[in-house]
């Protein structure tokens, strides 16, 4: 039997006191103090609005017995990418309103962890590949890969389940690495996730596979390599 092999993870960097240097719709991951940790208890959010070193305004969804929550000396752990970083903080609710949409006021971060996402060479291709997540399934073309992951199109069109995928959620690709053109599967981290009307764009971070896996992925790189 193959032995599964893990990643090493890297060390974030702590920095305080910075500005928080963020577009206006940015997508978040937000898990509440005492829900169940991991991805399973992650809620997409959209950041809308923010005054620096004082508040940020995050948009929910509406999730049952959400609200109940957000009260009390409520805080969240907030996970997001900027300039090619996975970044997070944790930060006190101030409060929340459930009009015109549910909206959530944290006090400004005074400590975010950031950690380097892009540290392997990266190939352009078109494989196509199997997704299999909590949130559905569904068929992708995987637009350029490296050592560390890759980066890939999914047609999402009736797919309510997927829209609501979020930075670091866990994601099981089935990839043709191999002559042979037989589906490899490797466990993945989301590190990036946009929409457009049809399609969902998702950076993923390879994260746990068996040997065939790694050997097949060096083999398509290093051919990759020799040949661009």
């Amino acid at each position: 039997m193959t032995q599964e092999q893990q990643k090493p993870q890297e060390k974030p960097q702590r920095t305080k006191g910075d500005k928080l240097s963020l577009e206006i719709g940015t997508r978040m991951a937000v898990t509440l103090d005492g829900m169940q940790q991991g991805p399973e208890g992650r809620i997409a959010a959209d950041l809308v609005g923010m005054v620096h070193f004082e508040y940020i305004i995050l948009r929910l969804p509406w999730v049952p017995g959400l609200r109940t929550r957000l009260v009390g000396g409520a805080s969240v752990t907030v996970r997001f990418v900027s300039n090619g970083e996975l970044c997070g903080f944790h930060s006190p609710v101030i409060t929340h309103i459930p009009k015109p949409s549910l909206l959530l006021f944290l006090e400004y971060p005074d400590v975010i962890e950031k950690l380097a996402l892009r540290q392997h060479k990266r190939v352009q291709c078109a494989l196509p590949v199997q997704l299999h997540s909590r949130r559905g399934d569904a068929h992708g073309v995987i637009a350029d890969l490296s050592r560390g992951g890759c980066r890939m199109a999914v047609d999402v069109r009736g797919q309510q389940g997927l829209r609501q995928t979020v930075v670091e959620d866990v994601i099981v690709l089935r990839v043709p690495l191999n002559s042979e053109g037989i589906p490899l599967a490797v466990t993945c981290t989301v590190r990036s996730v946009s929409f457009d009307a049809s399609r969902m764009q998702v950076g993923l971070a390879f994260t746990e596979a068996d040997d065939d896996f790694w050997s097949a992925l060096e083999g398509f790189l290093t051919t990759a390599y020799l040949l661009a």
